[in-house]
């Protein structure tokens, strides 16, 4: 039963994909559309931000910037834990790269229960900083938003690099949830989340748009484009 279980989520997940696949290619349009309209602000801001972490991390970022990793990397397993699975968390904790030993891990999160796919690929698929600023803009007026657009695409790039820093398939995490199944999981979370974010940052400072008007977009955008699959079978 669980062999059945995991190859039926792993084919709702290939579907899943190829629509947040396409949902991307249409985010790449709106972007277009709002160089033409004028409404390019917030793609522009976001792009200054995520140079700006690029150039933060080449000059002040270097002695550190593997432990700030390891400690991202971890936060979003103590996230996804704690907060969203409600487990006990037993211990926490993060090393520097060059003070491990040989066959210690970089850092750890231990909790009651053990982990599940969600838990154990969080870091991997949830830019969760950056989601704390995409949702802090929903209170930003239209004159500070260049501010928490930068910021917004600061922290997405810093996401980006702990991504780059951890992501192969000798991780632990991939090894426990199947390679094939965590890149499933990765890349449809990847594409969803990175369209999210895109959208939220669209609109200019005339008529900015929000997340929860983002995620609107993409679901009914989504639905439709499915049922416009429908129908080419359905002729």
């Amino acid at each position: 039963m669980q062999k059945f279980w995991r190859a039926f989520t792993s084919f709702i997940l290939f579907i899943t994909l190829i629509i947040c696949v396409f949902e991307m290619y249409r985010c790449a349009q709106y972007i277009i559309t709002s160089v033409q309209n004028g409404t390019y602000q917030g793609f522009l801001w976001l792009a200054i931000g995520m140079l700006g972490f690029v150039l933060v991390s080449a000059i002040f970022f270097k002695k550190n910037r593997h432990l700030v990793y390891t400690l991202t990397h971890e936060g979003a397993h103590f996230l996804v834990g704690a907060l969203f699975l409600r487990r006990k968390i037993t211990e926490f904790n993060a090393k520097a790269i060059e003070y491990i030993k040989s066959g210690e891990n970089l850092g750890e999160v231990w909790s009651i229960g053990g982990n599940n796919v969600f838990m154990s690929l969080a870091p991997y698929m949830l830019p969760y900083i950056t989601f704390v600023f995409v949702f802090i803009r929903l209170m930003i007026k239209p004159e500070c938003l260049p501010i928490i657009d930068f910021i917004i695409g600061f922290t997405l790039m810093f996401h980006v690099f702990c991504w780059k820093s951890y992501m192969g398939s000798y991780q632990g995490d991939l090894k426990v949830c199947g390679l094939f199944r965590s890149y499933l999981f990765i890349w449809t979370f990847i594409f969803f989340n990175f369209a999210i974010i895109l959208y939220s940052v669209g609109g200019g400072t005339i008529d900015p748009v929000n997340i929860i008007q983002a995620n609107v977009h993409w679901f009914t955008q989504a639905w439709n484009d499915i049922l416009w699959v429908i129908s080419l079978f359905a002729k």
